[in-house]
């Protein structure tokens, strides 16, 4: 679902060409888009004014137009050290809570401002935030805040927020930009959605094909799918003049639409309750628990190309596909995913393994994590230290064979050992403990 940040008009509006009242029919008529993010710089005075919420909200409801969010920039420090301060900040903020409640909004987005030590500025926001929080429970409204300068855009940061407030209706608001150019966006935003109420895709500048210049949307809105996030996703675009915005919201909009157009072909092929379509091979034990595949007290592995040991596979042969997946291993684990492999003998060798094991900061190899088991070793290691989820691609058509983790190519190559077989998973050992979720698969031309 796609919604509309109104920061995206900011010139427009300051220009005086339209208020904010012609947001929700600029929004429709327009974008074609029937979900809307409101600032509240745009009608700072209104939060009380209940002629012209109502009139505000009898324009949205005109067009068919959902009143999602409202940002609360106008309120002051929640985080100031003086409590007197964060104390009027959290007042100031009670009526905006109410006006979204009026208008049918879900959330409102405040800012972490105050001092710069990290602790105090945490103890500050947490406590101002539990205020809020509970005020806005009584209504039904998500309180949230936003990567959005100082240190909300330091996600640890920000997750050690979330966890002192603890409420479930505080969470974050991940934009994909607002980050300093010494954090990974991606590792960022991946932190951030656990905890997501709402979801902003800034875009500021553009390639002739429509992408996204200081982001790769296909990769950000993976991580969002990937945390099971669905609601709506805010274009919030920039533009460096006034008459560039509406081509600006144009092209985020078509972009996430047809990111959107793109993943429908890729279905679970795990079900995240049970495993229904798929078949046991050689004992071992799996659990599923939460959406997640967990394997342990594998046995029987060896290098031996004849004899296998224990995994779990697929009920079908694939031959063409795009497979995605997230995995997880123990300290010192061993894992592996299978592809176009036989049901009899090592699937390792009859078709080939993706090797996992706990391999963090060590040299590239074809044993070692990301390698396609004894044949192409990664040209770097991106896997992650043990504990953290890590994401993989990998593609399969004909003899091309393309393998991405955690959002890079890793391994691009042609192989003609199997064209066909089934997909694995691999518990290796009493002393492994493997972690799967988000597994699915796209057919692609030829299979």
């Amino acid at each position: 679902m796609i919604s509309l940040a109104e920061w995206s008009l900011n010139k427009t509006i300051r220009t005086g060409k339209m208020t904010n009242l012609d947001f929700p029919r600029v929004a429709r008529q327009q974008f074609g888009i029937d979900c809307i993010e409101f600032v509240d710089q745009f009608f700072a005075d209104k939060a009380k004014d209940m002629a012209y919420l109502k009139e505000l909200k009898n324009r949205a409801e005109s067009e068919g137009v959902t009143m999602g969010l409202i940002m609360i920039d106008t309120n002051g420090a929640l985080g100031a050290s003086r409590k007197a301060t964060r104390d009027r900040a959290v007042e100031r903020t009670f009526p905006w809570i109410d006006a979204a409640k009026f208008l049918g909004c879900r959330t409102v987005r405040v800012n972490a401002r105050g001092g710069d030590d990290a602790n105090e500025l945490r103890r500050c926001v947490a406590e101002s935030c539990a205020h809020l929080a509970d005020y806005a429970a009584q209504r039904d409204i998500n309180v949230t805040i936003e990567n959005h300068g100082g240190l909300s855009s330091d996600p640890e940061w920000l997750v050690s927020v979330m966890e002192e407030v603890n409420k479930p209706n505080f969470g974050t608001l991940p934009d994909f930009g607002n980050f300093p150019k010494e954090i990974d966006r991606y590792d960022a935003v991946e932190m951030l959605m656990p905890y997501a109420k709402a979801v902003s895709a800034k875009a500021s500048g553009f390639t002739p094909d429509g992408l996204v210049q200081e982001t790769d949307f296909f990769r950000m809105m993976r991580i969002v799918r990937d945390a099971g996030y669905t609601g709506y996703v805010g274009v919030e675009s920039g533009a460096p003049r006034q008459d560039g915005e509406d081509d600006a919201i144009r092209m985020t909009r078509d972009l996430l639409i047809r990111i959107r157009e793109e993943q429908k072909p890729c279905k679970p092929i795990f079900n995240g309750r049970d495993l229904d379509g798929w078949v046991q091979v050689e004992g071992g034990e799996w659990t599923v628990e939460d959406g997640i595949l967990t394997g342990r007290n594998g046995r029987d592995w060896s290098t031996d190309p004849e004899v296998t040991g224990s995994w779990l596979r697929t009920e079908k042969q694939y031959a063409d596909f795009r497979l995605e997946l997230q995995y997880t291993i123990n300290e010192n684990g061993n894992s592996g995913v299978f592809f176009r492999a036989a049901s009899e003998k090592n699937p390792a060798f009859t078709g080939y393994e993706l090797q996992i094991t706990d391999a963090h900061g060590q040299e590239p190899s074809r044993q070692a994590a990301g390698a396609l088991y004894d044949v192409v070793a990664p040209t770097k290691n991106l896997v992650r230290p043990a504990g953290q989820w890590n994401t993989v691609t990998i593609i399969a058509q004909g003899e091309t064979i393309a393998i991405e983790i955690n959002g890079e190519r890793v391994i691009d190559t042609q192989l003609s050992r199997s064209t066909r077989g089934y997909i694995g998973l691999q518990n290796h050992d009493e002393h492994s403990v493997v972690e799967f979720r988000n597994i699915r698969l796209e057919q692609l031309s030829g299979s």
